[in-house]
């Protein structure tokens, strides 16, 4: 009887002592393993209307496939229906309404074929959406002409062969200007064109006739250039684009949200963190950029909003290589609780989700982070988001 009360008494301490046991009267747990306690994190997320869920890389496949893991949860076990892509909308629509290859259409990190059904249609619980509205185009090359602009140049050249040049002045000119003249704070390319060519185009008696796909583009092109590029002052461009991106990423989630909607709003951290003015940009690559100076964040006006939002971080720990960077790029282990992947892969080795509402297990203090694991900067988490994801191991 001895033995058998000693062992109990050894299995009762050992629980004790266990940091991630259910603490409280309603069960709530330090952290929630990310693959085996899937009803758990959805709990915590199904009340809300908006999920953001961030991530401190594009170019991580592993990444990619642990947020579409959850993001398939959630959408199937409590009705999460739309999906906000960090992509722009002009581009995504036309390649969506004209049936070409949506990966031509879209940002590259949604490049792989883990998205086809998302950005396909095809999936039957959760539509994809576009919500940037800077162009994409790729390898940042401005002179790459892609099947979009050389149909439309096409199709206006029928009726306008003048317009149809201006028109691809002007594409170019966008591209441009996002390769080199945004970093610059230059007028290159001819930006600021003397024609407002999508206007022009759209007050001809053939604008009609054109393939609907194509009437749209020019039209989206046409408002996001009134709305946020023109509102850019050159003399402090850098900034002021990065706050009109995120002014415009929030504007086009909530025009397109509807009453009864749950939606995802895929994102890096940069852009949905809650209060930028907050973060000490600590890395000389952001001392360039003038990240210290932004104002404005997607996560933060998203809060402001009407919706009820969580705010989900991500932070990975080492990394064998980035899979969707032509380069080989390594992470390699951070130890140590200066810095947040270093404090808790410390303590855990796992795949987890923390709910900083219900839990204490992260300090509330400054960390130091790192965007692609390599450019560092200092956040409080808890002020920035409301839960994190922390990845321990990346093979891709």
């Amino acid at each position: 009887m001895k033995i058998k009360f000693f062992i109990i008494v050894v299995v009762l301490l050992l629980a004790a002592c266990d940091s991630n046991t259910d603490t409280g009267e309603d069960g709530f747990k330090d952290y929630y393993l990310l693959d085996e306690e899937l009803q758990h994190i959805g709990k915590i997320l199904e009340e809300q209307d908006i999920v953001i869920l961030g991530e401190s890389t594009h170019w991580s496949i592993d990444i990619a496939e642990g947020k579409i893991n959850l993001i398939d949860y959630l959408a199937e076990a409590h009705g999460f229906n739309k999906l906000f892509l960090e992509t722009p909308d002009s581009e995504f629509n036309y390649y969506k309404d004209t049936g070409l290859d949506m990966k031509d259409g879209v940002a590259e990190q949604y490049h792989q074929d883990i998205f086809s059904e998302y950005l396909n249609g095809t999936d039957s619980n959760i539509r994809a959406l576009p919500m940037d509205w800077s162009p994409v185009f790729q390898n940042n090359n401005a002179s790459h002409i892609s099947i979009l602009e050389e149909n439309i140049t096409n199709e206006i050249n029928e009726y306008d062969t003048g317009l149809a040049e201006e028109f691809k002045k002007s594409e170019y000119s966008l591209r441009d200007w996002f390769a080199k003249g945004l970093f610059l704070n230059q007028r290159v390319g001819n930006f600021e064109r003397k024609m407002d060519v999508y206007e022009e185009i759209r007050s001809k008696d053939f604008f009609s006739e054109l393939p609907i796909p194509t009437q749209d583009y020019i039209v989206s092109r046409h408002e996001n250039i009134k709305s946020y590029y023109s509102q850019i002052n050159f003399d402090n461009a850098l900034i002021e684009y990065y706050d009109y991106r995120e002014i415009g990423m929030a504007n086009k989630v909530l025009s397109q949200m509807e009453q009864g909607d749950k939606v995802i709003v895929w994102v890096a951290n940069g852009h949905s963190n809650y209060d930028v003015t907050k973060i000490d940009n600590t890395h000389e690559v952001f001392e360039v950029q003038r990240k210290n100076e932004r104002n404005e964040s997607l996560g933060a006006l998203l809060r402001d909003s009407d919706y009820s939002v969580y705010n989900v971080g991500l932070d990975y720990n080492e990394a064998e290589s980035l899979g969707l960077l032509s380069q080989e790029v390594s992470t390699p282990r951070k130890t140590g609780d200066e810095t947040l992947a270093g404090y808790i892969g410390d303590r855990v080795s796992d795949d987890i989700f923390i709910d900083f509402e219900t839990s204490d297990f992260i300090e509330d203090r400054v960390y130091t982070v790192f965007n692609a694991g390599t450019y560092d900067y200092q956040i409080v988490p808890q002020e920035q988001y409301d839960g994190l994801i922390y990845l321990d191991y990346l093979l891709e």
